[in-house]
């Protein structure tokens, strides 16, 4: 039975957790509690509140001397005849109860409010995430990403292992920071591309804003701005500016593609990335040059575009599609 479906008000659960319930409901909350695991943590926090309330309220005077008994059985008081008013044992049984409860108190808002790592993986597909603080990402395929379910330190930190795009919400108390593999990336508000799968060198491509990257492996470090990219690895040391090359390696996001005198080799090989498909051209085609956009297409709409500019045909299963033809 789905736990949803059960009418299950606090109100109930209270009268439960104090015994003061009926067979019925006794029934339902037993059914609920079967329902699912986050029931029964529910349940179980309503009882630690009533537990603390319950110690809150009772006779701090008797269970001070429960306790001081249970403490040092063997100790005989000693009046020393002070002359000055002793401290109420009651003041002191009420400071130990608010201190014990103030600690239980601390220890569960811990509990409760750890971060929750939750795990974003892609094959085939391109997936969008909303994180808790407003930042969005688009994971491209085959890669994964590990993030909080809400974060609760004084940083905001993932983990990518392949390529995404981010746009970070700005916070200026909580800097942004992606780890990909030996790469690190922090940021305060900005939009940009990281692509760092394990078997190839780390990129980082930004579209606005300002980004700190670190590479551990390579000892890099270097500030990227908008309209800047670099790639680890290659010893250069220096940021590059983006051209419209590069703004095609990331059509898997933006479903936009542009070619001024390109090869259809080439042509192909950026088709391939934006639409995870592969695509094979024989010899008499690949070297033949074409200017030409796609904007927003399908991929059978990206090669009806080349067949209307190019003489070919084609053979498609699935993903893999073979062109050939006799020439330009």
């Amino acid at each position: 039975m789905n736990g949803e479906n059960l009418h299950i008000t606090e109100e109930l659960i209270t009268k439960y957790l104090l015994k003061e319930t009926s067979d019925a409901e006794n029934t339902l909350i037993e059914q609920w509690l079967e329902a699912a695991p986050e029931n029964r943590a529910l349940l179980l926090r309503h009882k630690t509140v009533l537990d603390m309330l319950a110690f809150a309220n009772a006779d701090t005077d008797i269970e001070w001397q429960n306790f001081k008994t249970k403490l040092k059985p063997r100790t005989k008081e000693i009046n020393l005849n002070y002359k000055t008013k002793p401290v109420s044992l009651r003041y002191w049984s009420i400071a130990a109860s608010v201190l014990i409860i103030i600690t239980l108190s601390i220890i569960l808002n811990i509990y409760f409010n750890k971060e929750k790592m939750l795990t974003a993986e892609t094959f085939d597909n391109i997936e969008e995430i909303a994180l808790s603080d407003g930042s969005e990402i688009t994971l491209n395929r085959n890669s994964v990403l590990h993030f909080p379910d809400k974060f609760s330190n004084d940083k905001r930190l993932v983990q990518l292992n392949g390529e995404a795009h981010f746009q970070v919400k700005s916070d200026n108390s909580k800097p942004f920071i992606v780890e990909a593999n030996k790469l690190t990336v922090t940021v305060l508000g900005t939009s940009f591309y990281i692509r760092a799968y394990k078997d190839g060198r780390e990129e980082v491509y930004v579209e606005s804003g300002k980004v700190r990257c670190e590479h551990a492996g390579t000892n890099e470090n270097i500030d990227l701005i908008g309209g800047e990219k670099y790639l680890f690895g290659t010893q250069t040391h220096e940021a590059e500016i983006l051209t419209q090359n590069d703004k095609n390696s990331w059509a898997w996001k933006t479903a936009s593609l542009a070619f001024v005198d390109m090869p259809l080799s080439h042509i192909v090989n950026q088709i391939n990335n934006a639409y995870g498909c592969r695509i094979t051209v024989n010899e008499n085609l690949s070297d033949c040059h074409l200017t030409v956009n796609f904007d927003d297409l399908t991929l059978d709409g990206v090669l009806t575009v080349l067949q209307s500019i190019l003489d070919f045909e084609s053979n498609k299963e699935g993903k893999n599609i073979e062109i050939t033809g006799n020439g330009c």
